[in-house]
């Protein structure tokens, strides 16, 4: 094979790579929570192919794409995985590679791209305009909101339903179920916590770097935690603080960047969440070493 072997199978795998991986590394699913075809486990692993390159995300060996799982299940390194990959792309080992159908394959992934970008903002868009049509229907929160109440937090500007709310097929959000608002920087999208703290997000809502400001107060000291009773709990215990809701760990370093990259002097402190898996605070040191260099995270453990 050429020495470029890698690229052109990685080139003509593009959009390809469910099929491929299913026949050279066991049964997987397209986003389901699932055991990994390389560490195992219960439901560690997701497939999630963005851009049709095969990527995954895996709480335990961590992410790539469709070649480096290939590597990792087979215990090999790239060129080797590439030559297994190879057959299941039309391509033969010490026959000359078809470049037209290179060339195809790029432009084929080009417009896919294309149409993948165009159908998300539209899926964007269309998750804005319901979460602001939901919001209107809400009222205020307060304190005497079950969850709030349970969590013994104040309620920081949030919403309470008071209506069910129908989120994909007979899944319900019922009334009285806390609504906190997703800005991106404008609002994008909606996180339900029902009373009993189970929480989902509205879909089609841009989280990925999405925030929700506990006050409307400037400050030189920004706090920015996972869950919103986490971050309550702050903000009232460091009134004069700007406290952030990032609504996820691993959009933690997301948040941190976008506030750093506004706000280069401003002190940037992440608090980290102490749960058993220990993504919390794993995610909490990446964001703090990305946006300070150093890390010292206040646990969350007493307030969350």
């Amino acid at each position: 094979m050429r020495d470029n072997l890698i690229c052109d199978v990685v080139t003509l795998a593009s959009g390809q790579w469910l099929n491929i991986l299913n026949n050279l590394c066991g049964e997987i699913h397209y986003k389901k929570a699932q055991p990994c075809p390389s560490c195992g486990g219960h439901d560690r692993y997701t497939f999630d192919d963005l851009e049709g390159r095969g990527t995954y995300v895996c709480r335990g060996c961590g992410s790539g794409d469709g070649l480096s799982l290939v590597a990792k299940v087979h215990s090999v390194n790239a060129r080797e995985a590439a030559l297994l990959v190879a057959p299941y792309v039309g391509l033969s080992v010490g026959h000359k590679v078809d470049t037209a159908a290179i060339e195809l394959s790029k432009r084929k992934a080009e417009q896919a791209k294309s149409q993948g970008a165009a159908k998300l903002a539209a899926k964007r868009m269309r998750a804005a305009t319901r979460a602001l049509a939901i919001v209107r229907t809400c009222i205020p929160a307060l304190a005497s909101n079950i969850y709030l109440n349970a969590k013994q937090v104040q309620s920081f500007g949030t919403y309470e339903l008071t209506q069910k709310v129908h989120l994909y097929g007979d899944y319900i959000m019922n009334k009285g179920s806390l609504v906190v608002p997703i800005f991106n920087p404008t609002l994008s999208g909606l996180q339900f916590v029902q009373p009993n703290s189970e929480k989902h997000i509205l879909a089609g809502s841009k989280v990925k770097g999405g925030f929700y400001p506990l006050s409307g107060k400037d400050s030189n000291q920004i706090y920015i935690g996972e869950g919103f009773a986490t971050c309550a709990a702050v903000a009232e215990c460091l009134p004069s603080a700007l406290v952030l809701c990032a609504f996820s760990a691993g959009n933690l370093i997301n948040v941190a960047l976008a506030i750093r990259s506004n706000r280069p002097k401003v002190d940037i402190i992440i608090i980290a969440d102490n749960d058993e898996s220990g993504t919390g605070e794993r995610e909490a040191i990446k964001a703090a070493l990305a946006v300070n260099g150093s890390y010292i995270l206040p646990p969350a453990s007493e307030v969350a």
